[in-house]
């Protein structure tokens, strides 16, 4: 088990001079001997003012400071909640060489893993999914009573290639805040972002090709590629900044690349955020080779600190970047809605979808463009940001302190999955089994790779509420991993 000590964390504060320091400091004490634990509510700003005998813009200020020091989180309307004392925790990047390109095989395993997902009874630690109950789900459907209303003939009608062109505009609309100009006839829409990512694969690619990756790789990508019988390239990635543009650039050099597939905004697993300038470096990399850049920019909007970060379409001049997303992780996974912005692919993937989904439905498409007109988004994915970012870190911070000793995790800035090194003794393989009899999900690390790496690794989302049970399951899952580490 571990503890605060065994980080090195002092709770001997400086003696502060003025009162909005003393409380700030008071509360940092109370903080880090855990009187005021991870997740738990603190008293209203007028309550603290009362007990302190203090004045309201005192307590205001004494917050603002444990709240640059990441000890507490402002969630709207609801108050300060406290995330804890920070502990320094990092995972290790495996060594990988640059090796050769290689045919996908994906384990059965995924399969158990995906329909884990569909069974209730489970706590949903493995695939990444949001509690329902997040989703504007009221507001949705009222929309799509409005729509069927207005036009009750609509439903029996197809929505061909490239899609509505209501629903694009929003698209292109949101696209152009971020420094991406994508006209609306410049963009598909499609059921979701996994046919965003089929379809631009195949029309970059034929079967026996070879996709540089990065790796670890969300194992959804890697089944996809194996059924397009692609080969891949896997790239050793950075936990904080992605992919190493020099080994990019040998195996640009090296190899018979087809095309390149990269999340540079928050990654799954690892929660990477390339900067500007390495983006801006990779979309020019690409091009200088004449050889397509695919992105996968679904957790984008999901941004903790609560700027969306750029798409790599925005430094797009040539057509060459294909940016596959959807709103399934921040509005509506049922309405199966996402969209693609193919460059100078256009003509082929408009082919290539209606040989075979015809278009994406127009009922959705249609719901989605009202909602996305309307102010209730922002606020929405607003709450969403907190929500995701708070729990991220409350489970790391609980990960780190139940979980066998050497325990590490990652510290992503944005989306709502967390990659965990365990200590190289314990088996997450295993572990997925023993947790799964006890009726808790996860991904081991072994379905990220198609080269069996990451045995000692372990994917858990967070997009579930904190509630017991969560917190119940997470020990066990901790008490498991304890057990497997202390017979190996």
């Amino acid at each position: 088990m571990q503890n605060p000590e065994s980080h090195g964390i002092q709770f001997r504060l400086p003696m502060p001079s003025k009162k909005y320091e003393q409380l700030a400091a008071e509360l940092e004490l109370r903080i880090s001997t855990h009187q005021v634990k991870p997740g738990e509510r603190l008293s209203s700003v007028r309550e603290l003012g009362r007990m302190k005998q203090v004045g309201v813009n005192t307590v205001v200020r004494a917050l603002e400071i444990l709240e640059d020091k990441g000890l507490i989180v402002s969630k709207p309307q609801s108050g300060f909640y406290v995330l804890g004392p920070r502990v320094a925790s990092s995972v290790t990047q495996p060594r990988m060489r640059l090796s050769l390109p290689r045919e996908v095989d994906v384990p059965a395993l995924v399969s158990t893993v995906f329909e884990s997902a569909r069974h209730r009874e489970l706590l949903p630690l493995g695939a990444a999914c949001l509690s329902p109950e997040l989703y504007p789900c009221e507001s949705l459907n009222r929309i799509t009573r409005r729509v069927v209303r207005e036009q009750p003939r609509l439903v029996g009608s197809y929505e061909l290639p490239p899609g509505n062109f209501e629903y694009l505009r929003q698209v292109s609309r949101r696209l152009e805040k971020f420094g991406a100009f994508v006209a609306p006839s410049e963009l598909v829409a499609t059921h979701g972002t996994m046919e965003s990512l089929g379809l631009a694969l195949r029309a970059t690619c034929a079967p026996g090709d070879t996709v540089l990756i990065e790796s670890p790789q969300y194992f959804g990508i890697l089944q996809a590629l194996q059924q397009l019988r692609l080969k891949v390239l896997e790239l050793p990635t950075h936990p904080i900044d992605g992919v190493s543009l020099e080994q990019v650039e040998q195996a640009l050099e090296r190899h018979d690349i087809a095309a390149g597939l990269f999340t540079p905004n928050f990654s799954n697993p690892l929660g990477a955020l390339m900067s500007d300038a390495k983006k801006a470096a990779l979309v020019e990399l690409f091009a200088r080779y004449a050889r397509p850049l695919i992105e996968d920019d679904i957790y984008a909007d999901l941004s903790f600190q609560g700027l969306r970060p750029r798409p790599l379409k925005a430094w797009d001049a040539q057509g060459n970047v294909l940016t596959c997303a959807s709103f399934s992780k921040t509005v509506s996974p049922g309405l199966k809605v996402g969209w693609l912005a193919p460059g100078r692919h256009m003509e082929k993937v408009k082919a290539l979808q209606l040989a075979s989904t015809m278009g994406c439905g127009s009922l959705s498409q249609q719901v989605m463009a009202r909602y996305l007109a309307s102010k209730e988004y922002e606020r929405n994915l607003a709450e969403l940001r907190l929500h995701c970012s708070v729990q991220v870190e409350r489970i790391s911070r609980h990960v780190l302190a139940h979980f066998p000793e050497g325990t590490r995790t990652t510290t992503p800035q944005g989306g709502f999955v967390l990659w965990v090194e365990l200590p190289r003794r314990v088996d997450s393989v295993e572990l997925y089994r023993r947790a799964l009899e006890e009726g808790i999900s996860t991904s081991p690390g072994t379905l990220f790779s198609t080269r069996e790496r990451y045995r000692h690794y372990l994917r858990i989302n967070c997009g579930n509420r904190w509630t017991p049970t969560l917190e119940q399951g997470l020990l066990r899952l901790a008490r498991l991993a304890t057990v497997l580490h202390r017979a190996s």
